[in-house]
């Protein structure tokens, strides 16, 4: 291919632009996000429990602190530690295993949030902490959660 000097130029010129970008804002956010969940799935059992607290502008039920138990990949029980009382089985969807945890925030990344600090639990790799704000302007969408003491169920 004959490149003229003006598309040298021109090529040269993008080049550097990329060059010069660096990293994405979340890039370090992202690998931390890809090794965690790669690390859950070699890791995580198919059954557990574990505490679960959610922190948004949602139902009040779904503020309290609870433990949410997961049979193959489905929420089967919440017990709301806060009001210890169970749950309504019709409210077990409001919940999510660890698969849908990392579904949030994985959604909550493609949206390029201006917020987003999420911990990760360093044997299983299930995010233990996250905070995600999407957007300044937009109030209420933002979210934060705690997920600790998780343990395997009794095969």
């Amino acid at each position: 291919m004959n490149l003229t000097p003006i598309r040298c130029l021109l090529l040269g010129g993008a080049a550097l632009l990329m060059a010069g970008c660096g990293e994405a804002p979340l890039g370090p956010e992202m690998e931390a996000f890809e090794a965690a969940r790669a690390r859950w799935e070699s890791n995580g059992p198919e059954s557990y429990s574990y505490r679960y607290r959610l922190s948004c502008f949602c139902p009040p039920q779904l503020l309290e602190n609870a433990r949410v138990t997961v049979t193959e990949g489905q929420v089967t029980n919440v017990y709301l530690l806060d009001s210890d009382t169970p749950a309504a089985p019709e409210t077990f969807s409001m919940y999510l295993p660890i698969e849908g945890l990392f579904d949030r925030l994985a959604t909550s990344l493609e949206n390029d949030p201006v917020v987003f600090e999420a911990t990760y639990d360093g044997a299983l790799g299930y995010p233990t902490s996250a905070q995600v704000d999407i957007s300044e302007q937009i109030a209420d969408e933002e979210y934060s959660f705690t997920a600790s003491d998780l343990s395997p169920a009794a095969p």
